[in-house]
């Protein structure tokens, strides 16, 4: 009986199983998925989580908002109420209308800007980053939340209104803005731009070369441990105690313009100063100590 000739195969190569193709093509498409579906697990540049391409995802965030804002801090939705971020370092951070308490300590051997936000009412915590490069100066927003929609902090974007801790490098400068609260700064030697309201302020080891500091209805008591080239207070119904240091033959140029207030001077006071101390002062006390 004759048979049908058989494909012959170079080498003694046998035809593939369409069963064993397919299997090998379902692996390999489960490995694919899986890569895709870890590849977002963490937030190199984006927004706090919660947002478009992470909901209900702690600690994730979109590619595109990553290329947008370069590296920036992301956020967790824990039950706990406590966001955690991280951002990578920046020569100015800024802080605008938060409220509660504000804790930011530097750090000379930190290399980035790291922290937790919490919300003592028990809501979710959100908190993103935003880094504006413009001018050449780094410059990293934090913008908080209390909403749980996707657009991370919604109608009260910039609010921090809690307890909210941060560490940065020792350089890194500050614009803050509080409404109500207490604050503490620790250590920071990047320049300061400081207002605030309705708040308990106290500093320590400060070393800017420049600050500037708006105090109202508010207490403020400023320790610096290094004498800055100029420094600005102006004060409104406030009780404000500011401590210089005072180097062996040192001095400060101080300038006082005060109002129904009692301004007190007693670190050394000369014309002609490297060192430059402005005051204004509307109601409320000031003393100007040695450190």
């Amino acid at each position: 009986m004759e048979t049908a000739d058989q494909p012959v195969h170079p080498a003694g190569r046998r035809t593939a199983r369409p069963g064993v193709l397919i299997a090998v093509l379902v692996i390999a498409l489960a490995v694919t998925a899986a890569v895709v579906l870890t590849g977002h697990g963490r937030d190199h540049g984006g927004a706090g989580a919660g947002g478009p391409a992470d909901k209900g995802a702690p600690g994730a965030g979109s590619d595109q908002e990553s290329a947008d804002q370069g590296s920036a801090g992301f956020g967790s939705t824990d039950p706990d109420a406590t966001a955690r971020l991280h951002a990578d370092a920046a020569d100015l951070l800024v802080l605008e209308g938060v409220s509660g308490r504000v804790r930011i300590t530097a750090d000379a051997s930190a290399h980035t800007v790291s922290g937790t936000y919490h919300r003592p009412d028990g809501g979710t915590a959100r908190v993103r980053g935003v880094v504006d490069d413009a001018a050449g100066l780094r410059t990293l927003t934090l913008v908080c939340g209390t909403d749980t929609g996707d657009d991370v902090g919604g109608d009260t974007a910039g609010s921090c209104d809690g307890d909210l801790n941060l560490t940065v490098p020792e350089k890194t400068g500050l614009r803050l803005r509080q409404t109500s609260g207490e604050t503490l700064l620790e250590g920071l030697g990047g320049r300061l731009t400081v207002n605030v309201a309705s708040d308990r302020l106290t500093a320590h080891a400060l070393h800017p070369s420049h600050a500037d500091f708006a105090v109202t209805s508010s207490s403020a008591d400023l320790g610096f441990s290094a004498a800055p080239d100029t420094l600005a207070v102006v004060t409104t119904s406030a009780s404000t105690a500011v401590r210089l240091p005072v180097p062996a033959g040192d001095a400060y140029a101080v300038t006082t313009s005060a109002t129904s207030a009692d301004v007190q001077v007693k670190v050394p006071n000369r014309d002609g100063a490297a060192h430059r101390v402005a005051l204004t002062v509307h109601s409320g006390s000031l003393a100007v100590l040695p450190a």
